[in-house]
């Protein structure tokens, strides 16, 4: 158990200050940009211009205290439970579909609720899929880098979990889980044949998943001409270039912006950005994009260290995690400003959403904790091979 040792002396010199600091300013303007944004919503929903922001502070509140706890646990924890950890979260997917339990919301079914407490399922599979490929990839990384079977057995146990979120439906999270886990499996040093197969064959899935479905294939033609059609398919998409072109370079104010006033759909969720836009400007979101970057990039610092340090598991999963909220930047922001189709996805720390919220709080404590124990030397053990996944 001497491996599972969760509290003892810590040099708490030896923690990236300069992670910590990028998470709190970005959290904490992530507060003050949802309070202006949700102004709206808040009260037309709740009768209360502020209770999405305080359930915002309640979460942000839970997720630091997260992000402590998962600090604290040594690395060793994770390669232990992590095909436990999965197989719950998998469990917790499908309780979407179970009435009473899941809560469908927009014609989708993304949302459980326990005990009066909502929880999205398909958030918490992006971490623990991440998780669970970076453990995978320490355990069987010959089988990997040699034979096809070592590329198979992650890959259909997360097609299976993507298959899942596909059916509820949530194509956008399903792309995300995907580029993370190849790119996960990719720095592991799977042969490029193999990757360049289910790229292309992943690629593929999401073509046929969009021009399959009449909806899907709306928004691909609405976001090549959202003006051909402002007033449905494209509604959306031109409230928020209208947005964007309201703010200038300095904005109107924090504050005083009226798109977020009822006209811009999600405008404390998926269209944040461009009410970031409207009330800081040009400037103010190029702030926004530049601390998210920075922080992604922070984060493949500390995975670059922990491979000079031979600390693998370190080195897949802070990849990992980097590229995944890499993506919700790019995805968030491209689709605000007109250069990808809509998509569901969350800015990360910024946009309203309770479970995203705390997931990310967790995927950074752990990142804390990789880069706590490449600065102190601190040994991983090696894991027998017991199982095959």
């Amino acid at each position: 158990m001497d491996r599972f040792n969760f509290f003892h002396s810590f040099d708490y010199l030896k923690l990236d200050f300069v992670l910590i600091s990028l998470f709190t300013i970005l959290s904490l303007s992530g507060l003050l940009i949802l309070a202006s944004a949700s102004v709206h919503f808040s009260d037309l929903i709740y009768n209360s211009p502020t209770a999405i922001f305080n359930r915002q502070l309640i979460h942000f509140i839970l997720g630091t205290i997260g992000l402590v706890l998962f600090f604290l646990i040594p690395l060793n924890f994770w390669l232990t439970y992590d095909r436990l950890l999965l197989s719950l979260g998998f469990l917790l997917l499908l309780l979407v579909f179970i009435p009473g339990v899941g809560v469908e919301v927009n014609g989708a079914n993304r949302w459980v609720r326990i005990a009066g407490f909502g929880l999205q399922p398909s958030e918490v599979m992006k971490f623990l899929s991440v998780l669970y490929v970076s453990c995978y990839s320490v355990r069987r990384i010959k089988e990997i880098q040699s034979h096809w079977l070592g590329f198979f057995r992650p890959a259909l146990i997360i097609v299976s979990v993507i298959s899942v979120i596909l059916i509820q439906p949530d194509l956008g999270s399903s792309a995300v889980i995907f580029v993370s886990v190849l790119g996960v499996l990719f720095v592991a040093g799977v042969k490029l044949k193999q990757f360049m197969i289910v790229a292309f064959l992943g690629c593929v899935g999401i073509f046929l998943m969009i021009a399959l479905v009449p909806w899907r294939w709306e928004r691909i033609i609405s976001f090549i001409d959202p003006w051909s059609n402002p007033w449905s398919s494209g509604y959306q998409l031109t409230l928020s270039l209208m947005s964007i072109g309201r703010g200038d370079w300095f904005g109107v104010g924090l504050g005083e912006g009226i798109m977020k006033m009822g006209y811009l759909p999600d405008a404390h969720t998926d269209f944040i950005f461009s009410v970031i836009v409207e009330e800081t400007g040009i400037m103010g979101g190029l702030l926004i994009v530049a601390l998210l970057f920075g922080l992604s990039f922070r984060i493949f610092f500390i995975g670059r260290e922990s491979l000079i340090r031979k600390n693998f598991f370190g080195f897949y999963y802070s990849y990992g995690v980097a590229l995944l909220l890499g993506l919700h930047t790019f995805i968030n922001v491209g689709v605000a400003c007109g250069l990808l189709p809509t998509k569901g996805l969350t800015l990360p720390l910024i946009s309203y959403g309770g479970t995203n919220l705390l997931i990310v709080c967790l995927m950074i404590g752990l990142v804390l904790r990789v880069d706590y124990e490449n600065k102190n030397s601190m040994p991983i053990a090696t894991i027998k091979r017991r199982a095959e996944f």
